[in-house]
């Protein structure tokens, strides 16, 4: 009987600890999702996005709006925290100033995340890997910071 209590325990304790994180609610932070990309048709968005073939992995993007406010979010999931964080690296690298068309890149830290920022197209863009997944958001620059922080609480804690 003892035995049967303690598995019974664990298996509670277990489920309570595992949480689902949603990345991609249907609202964050006042803005609300327009329309949602995933399986071929986003990995065909980022492809076409670049120009050329640059992801086969499974990708989901979220394009969200608040009044004149656009919010984009890519993730990409890998099998492992050091291939995202590989990739992140290799993206950033490309994206630095002298090889796009964005400006002032560099990291900062923000909830103890390093966070790649640069500016281009009207917005804001931060790069950075958790929990085995690859981010990129572009979002308004003015908010952006503040947006970036409270969306790292959200998919971290």
């Amino acid at each position: 009987m003892k035995k049967y209590i303690l598995h019974v325990t664990l298996f509670i304790f277990v489920i309570g600890c595992s949480k689902e994180i949603n990345y991609l609610p249907e609202t964050l932070f006042e803005y609300k999702l327009e329309k949602k990309l995933d399986g071929e048709e986003a990995k065909n968005f980022v492809n076409k996005l670049h120009f050329n073939e640059v992801t086969d992995l499974q990708n989901e993007i979220a394009f969200y709006q608040k009044e004149n406010k656009n919010l984009t979010i890519y993730i990409t999931h890998y099998n492992s925290q050091e291939e995202a964080l590989k990739d992140e690296i290799k993206m950033t690298d490309k994206i630095s100033p002298e090889n796009s068309v964005f400006i002032a890149g560099k990291y900062f830290q923000v909830n103890n995340k390093n966070v790649y920022e640069c500016f281009g197209m009207g917005q804001a863009h931060y790069v950075f890997s958790s929990n085995g997944k690859l981010f990129w958001i572009s979002v308004d620059s003015v908010t952006g910071r503040d947006f970036l922080k409270n969306y790292l609480e959200l998919i971290e804690n």
